[in-house]
């Protein structure tokens, strides 16, 4: 029962992250292309729509892999390994995630940031025609998003334990950090009680 109710707050839950998520990378974004030059702003636009092709090998591979390999990796104590399964485990959520949520919002927010390019560039450059450029641009970020994604889809499948290895590890030294050293891999040493 417990469990069916997690499963139903599931979609209200990730439609409020993905609320505020979407509007922080808008800020954040929007904040960094004030303030550079149009070279910057271009570089700006190609790390997010990096981030979105990235984060789609990752919600592919968790969906690809298998976590009997990861089982040995967990036993030994190595970094990574719990996390590698938990992921695997809820490759459904980390899909949702990874695919639609993050994929989903920067494809929205690098939309934003090329409409906000162009007009940087009509405004320093008179005589530039802002239809053709916004054309241009749009069909630029869409390329790369779908030929990266396209791209990535064979290399997820194809190397996905490789991947959900690499995010476990990185997702255990995230959490060290913010638990501020506290994880100490899941070993502590018990006390019995007399």
């Amino acid at each position: 029962m417990k469990k069916e109710k997690k499963y139903n707050l599931w979609p209200l839950k990730i439609t409020v992250f993905t609320f505020f998520l979407s509007v922080s990378i808008n800020v954040v974004t929007n904040l960094l292309i004030e303030k550079v030059s149009v070279v910057w702003a271009f570089f700006v636009l190609v790390c997010v729509v990096l981030i979105g092709i990235i984060f789609d090998i990752v919600g592919i591979s968790v969906t690809s892999a298998s976590e009997t390999p990861f089982h040995a990796r967990n036993a030994k104590g190595i970094p990574g390994g719990k996390e590698a399964i938990n992921l695997i485990r809820n490759a459904e959520k980390v899909s949702n995630i990874c695919n639609d949520v993050i994929g989903d919002t920067v494809g929205v927010v690098s939309g934003g940031l090329a409409g906000a390019i162009v007009a940087i560039v009509v405004l320093k450059y008179n005589g530039i025609d802002e239809v053709v450029l916004n054309l241009v641009l749009s069909g630029i970020v869409a390329a790369l998003t779908v030929g990266g994604k396209a791209a990535g889809k064979k290399i997820a499948i194809t190397k996905s334990h490789d991947i959900i290895k690499t995010v476990g590890i990185s997702v255990y030294f995230i959490k060290k950090v913010f638990t501020f050293g506290a994880a100490s891999g899941g070993k502590k040493p018990k006390k019995k009680v007399r």
